[in-house]
């Protein structure tokens, strides 16, 4: 068989035939290197931008102490991510499905039935994303006519997402290269009304609990792609330098994410309030000049509508392995329906930015433990023959997590603020949310004791 009809079952505008089997030996193509330029696809966006200018705006850090905390937090979290990405290489299989091995089928369905909500959660945050872009484009952010955009949007994302790998990797990378080419645009016209200076609002031990909530939140960023990681790296052939395949996925996020995550931090600078009441879209679009603005708003929604390839592409996955047989076309509905549901509570009924906070912080709840058994199993232990104990571990580090949560963060968005169990531990942390770290510690701990245990 020649090598192009070898890889006719992963082209360039074809829907994939690959379901969630191995991928075969003659079908693996690519190198490392290719999987910088998909995950790039998939950081440089608005997202991005919109997460670190969080900091700025609610959080009260200043420019380049947020950009601490956005590097730093982004980084832990991609090596993570990087190190995830090779059990694809190795095994062939998507990640949920490698992790039968580890947790068990069973055991696995749970990482499945969580990663489906990942995918249909960020088929709707790109939704309301590229419908705030759009109603930018209209004059203004009245939510009805966001509303209206969400549903046209998420119908032509579904429309769309049936195709498969290669064509997600060819959309992702030329969309970055143009989404960066508009950003650099915009930052220029706008970098004379950025106050480069800008210093933390946020003081004493609370400017702690700031910087951490600040380095999390753009960790739970990243921890939120983690049960994807091997889905996009599975097509690499087997003998991919580990190194390789952990350090470019590494670059691939974390050099856009800094970069845009700048950005982020300074639009904020330049109308606070403004900023506040009606993010950071408001800014651009009452800021910038039209000729640019208008642009960067209509790629915010075509780039917007590629990255739901990526949650669509991951949910049929996902269900394949939780033994649900649907076509791909079914899956892709399924996933539009839900996370079009989302996308409307995000709009109608809460605020956004904090529709989008919680979404973060009830990943982070479980993802970080769910890795941290997950590489030991693959990189420290035989990854077959523990799945009560994988399961026992990952479940302890996400129980112990959420005694760190700040729950007052996550129901922000009530008008009256109830009273949680935990409210004297986060106010003596000062806000600062440490449920995601504490989730890895316990469930390492547990797991690498149990093994250790059992071999004794």
């Amino acid at each position: 068989m020649s090598d192009v009809a070898t890889r006719q079952s992963d082209a360039f505008g074809k829907v994939e035939v690959h379901g969630i089997e191995a991928i075969p030996a003659r079908d693996r193509h690519g190198s490392p290197r290719d999987l910088a330029f998909l995950w790039a696809g998939a950081f440089v966006n608005y997202a991005s931008l919109f997460t670190a200018s969080l900091l700025t705006t609610y959080y009260g850090l200043g420019v380049w102490d947020g950009l601490v905390a956005t590097a730093s937090g982004t980084v832990a979290a991609a090596v993570i991510l990087g190190l995830l990405s090779n059990t694809g290489p190795r095994s062939g299989l998507p990640q949920i499905v490698f992790t039968r091995g580890i947790f068990g089928l069973r055991g696995s369905y749970l990482g499945a039935g969580l990663t489906l909500f990942l995918a249909t959660g960020w088929f709707a945050v790109d939704c309301v994303i590229a419908a705030q872009a759009g109603a930018q484009l209209f004059g203004g952010g009245n939510r009805w006519l966001t509303f209206g955009l969400v549903l046209v949007i998420a119908a032509i994302s579904v429309g769309v997402a049936v195709f498969g790998h290669q064509t997600i990797k060819v959309l992702e990378t030329y969309g970055a290269v143009a989404f960066a080419v508009l950003s650099a645009a915009l930052f220029i016209f706008l970098a004379p009304q950025f106050h480069w200076g800008q210093g933390a609002v946020a003081t004493g031990s609370d400017y702690a609990g700031a910087f951490v909530l600040g380095f999390m939140t753009c960790f739970a960023l990243v921890a939120s792609w983690y049960p994807f990681a091997s889905d996009y790296s599975r097509y690499l052939p087997a003998a991919s330098p580990t190194r390789s395949v952990t350090l470019w996925p590494v670059v691939g996020i974390a050099l856009p994410m800094t970069v845009l995550g700048l950005f982020g931090l300074l639009l904020p600078t330049i109308d606070a309030k403004l900023a506040a009441n009606q993010g950071v879209l408001a800014v651009i679009s009452a800021h910038a000049p039209t000729w640019v603005a208008i642009p960067f708003f209509v790629f915010i929604v075509v780039g917007e509508i590629w990255a739901n390839y990526l949650d669509v592409y991951t949910a049929g996955l996902v269900t394949l392995a939780m033994g649900i047989r649907l076509q791909r076309w079914q899956t892709a509905l399924g996933c539009g329906l839900l996370g079009t549901a989302l996308a409307t509570y995000a709009v109608l009924v809460s605020d956004f930015h904090v529709a989008y906070e919680d979404f973060l912080i009830l990943t982070y709840l479980w993802a970080p433990a769910w890795a941290a058994v997950v590489l030991l199993s693959f990189f420290v232990f035989e990854i077959k023959g523990r799945p009560a104990l994988a399961l026992g571990a990952w479940l302890a580090g996400t129980a112990s997590s959420l005694l760190f949560v700040n729950y007052v963060n996550l129901f922000g968005n009530l008008a009256a603020k109830p009273a949680f169990f935990n409210d004297r531990l986060i106010s003596a942390l000062h806000g600062a949310d440490l449920s995601g770290l504490v989730s890895v510690g316990v469930a390492a701990a547990v797991y690498w004791a149990g093994r250790r245990w059992s071999r004794a």
